[in-house]
């Protein structure tokens, strides 16, 4: 008969420790006691339930409510601190103190992905920019001497090449009948020329990313997939194109085809952690992958710069 109690005490001995470390449980207080403080568990039932509720619209793509509700639990757990100063410090409260800490975490990591949604959007006409620039020098490489976006900076040039060609059939013919030659080379030279339209399809373009922004933004996927689709003809390997795409396709659950559009954006953009991140989150909405596949992502774009993502890290757990 000794030898279960033995195991026992050896069972006892073993869990009692990572039970402390995980959970603390009073274990002379009597709940039922009139003076008995509550237990923990029981102080935290409904910051639990807020943060439940707060992770579930985090995943739903609902910011505004999870940082809502983030912060209530928040406010629910410092209370509990407050009213019950002489437990908040001590080893029965350590649970406590770590779900600030992560509830905190979990506010800033969504304050991180808002503000960096708004520097992308930001960032696009920049972007586009150094594009335009970029195909002008490829072009020059190829050797077409005239890129036609150097010209719309100056409309006065134009105006006098015109004016030349109107006057060199002068010479040839008579007087009354330049006169009567000359509206129509005027007329007609602005159209075959239209030098600003390069300028006015890369504010276009800017206008467009904006609106795809939008769109995912109100939840209406299609069009925004629709616009981004044009979009990335325009720029194939815009990163902002191609993640704004995806997030799209993933509205729409196209999950597969989210994931072939991030995978073309880390091609197109290797050094950069966003494809990675946000295939790291893709897994686990796909069949067959889960959270060993969305580590390996994480971890490669950690390498490269990434924040940390405690969100994101939960899940893997």
């Amino acid at each position: 008969m000794k030898y279960p109690v033995f195991l026992l005490s050896v069972m006892f001995a073993c869990v009692a420790p990572t039970t402390r470390a995980a959970w603390y449980w009073p274990f002379g207080n009597d709940e039922d006691s009139p003076d008995a403080k509550p237990r923990l568990h029981r102080l935290l039932e409904n910051a639990n339930d807020l943060i439940e509720q707060a992770e579930d619209a985090a995943l739903d793509g609902d910011a505004e409510k999870a940082l809502e509700l983030y912060n209530s639990a928040l406010t629910n757990l410092v209370d509990v601190a407050a009213k019950n100063p002489d437990r908040a410090e001590k080893p029965e409260f350590a649970p406590l103190r770590n779900k600030i800490a992560a509830t905190s975490a979990a506010i800033d990591s969504i304050r991180f992905a808002q503000v960096n949604r708004n520097i992308r959007a930001v960032a696009v006409t920049d972007t586009t920019e150094l594009q335009r620039k970029y195909d002008e020098e490829q072009a020059r490489k190829k050797g077409l001497k005239k890129p036609e976006p150097k010209k719309p900076a100056a409309k006065t040039p134009e105006e006098k090449p015109a004016v030349r060609e109107r006057e060199r059939p002068a010479p040839s013919t008579p007087a009354p009948e330049t006169a009567a030659e000359k509206p129509a080379p005027a007329a007609s030279a602005p159209v075959k020329k239209p030098a600003p339209a390069k300028p006015v399809e890369v504010a276009g373009l800017d206008a467009r990313v904006q609106t795809a922004l939008n769109e995912i933004q109100a939840k209406d996927y299609a069009a925004a997939d629709l616009l981004l689709a044009d979009l990335e003809k325009a720029r194939p390997n815009d990163l902002n194109v191609l993640i704004l795409r995806a997030a799209a396709q993933n509205g729409l659950k196209y999950h597969l085809a989210a994931r072939r559009t991030l995978e073309k954006a880390m091609r197109a953009h290797p050094k950069h952690y966003l494809p990675y991140y946000n295939l790291a989150y893709l897994m686990f909405k796909i069949e067959g992958e889960g959270a060993a596949s969305a580590r390996q992502y994480y971890e490669l774009g950690r390498t490269l710069g990434g924040p940390q993502d405690a969100r994101l890290e939960r899940r893997f757990k």
